[in-house]
């Protein structure tokens, strides 16, 4: 009986079947393929402008981090409780600035708030919350081709030109305050000068040096101060260089 039961439904969705193709569809037009084909959406849309096509795309995946073998040899417990935190977070998602910056310039960007170790010179060992000038400028002046802002590209020109006069200027004090104090050095060192007494003078061996050398004290007193100078200008240059950062990131915003 089981078999007579099987037999009737295979007869009928033999039936079903056959009916169906039977039927007559209308071939597929030109839309209907658009949308069952792996098109981006922008070429649907005819004559789109840059931004418009950054809006509709996302950001490549982040590159795989590696992984952690202390965590990782950690108890079940911890590894629990460390992700507790993090499961509530919404998800990170891909923007229009990370698609029009592409994601080697947008993690330079995003590592250039003070983390990385480059400082705004190209050298390494940055400060804590000091940022990279000229990644930022680049940044800027790719989202100002993409989206334009009026007075953008003047004031990023701007800010880059005084950027570089301004990185020239402390390179160069820095190198002459190097230099004075190269020189200073080397006249303590001629001079034998080791240690002074309680009125300043140097004395070696119970001689005042001071009087008896070509260099008087009043010569490396000047010396001195034009290294206070220099020190001062360039503090000034550096927080005309900071004051410059922030109008990047006022900008960047």
């Amino acid at each position: 009986m089981a078999t007579t039961l099987l037999s009737s439904h295979l007869e009928q969705i033999s039936a079903c079947a056959a009916s169906i193709s039977e039927l007559e569809f209308p071939k597929p037009k030109q839309f209907e393929n658009s949308l069952l084909s792996q098109h981006d959406i922008t070429a649907l849309i005819r004559d789109t402008e840059i931004h418009e096509r950054a809006l509709f795309s996302i950001a490549p995946p982040p590159l795989p981090s590696k992984p952690d073998l202390n965590a990782s040899a950690g108890s079940s417990y911890n590894a629990r409780a460390s992700a507790t935190p993090h499961a509530s977070r919404a998800p990170k998602r891909n923007t229009a600035v990370a698609a029009v910056l592409g994601r080697d310039l947008f993690r330079k960007v995003r590592e250039a708030d003070g983390t990385t170790s480059t400082n705004s010179y190209g050298a390494k060992n940055r400060s804590k919350g000091e940022l990279n000038v000229e990644v930022l400028l680049q940044g800027a002046s790719r989202l100002s081709e993409v989206y334009p802002v009026a007075g953008a590209a003047g004031r990023i020109e701007k800010l880059r030109a005084r950027f570089e006069q301004l990185s020239a200027n402390i390179a160069h004090y820095e190198d002459r305050v190097a230099r004075n104090a190269k020189q200073l050095d080397g006249m303590y060192a001629r001079q034998g000068w080791e240690e002074e007494d309680d009125d300043g003078e140097s004395i070696v061996g119970g001689v005042d040096t001071g009087a008896a050398s070509g260099m008087t004290r009043e010569d490396l007193e000047r010396e001195e101060k034009e290294i206070r100078d220099l020190e001062r200008k360039k503090k000034g240059l550096e927080s005309r260089v900071s004051e410059m950062e922030k109008d990047l990131g006022g900008l960047m915003r």
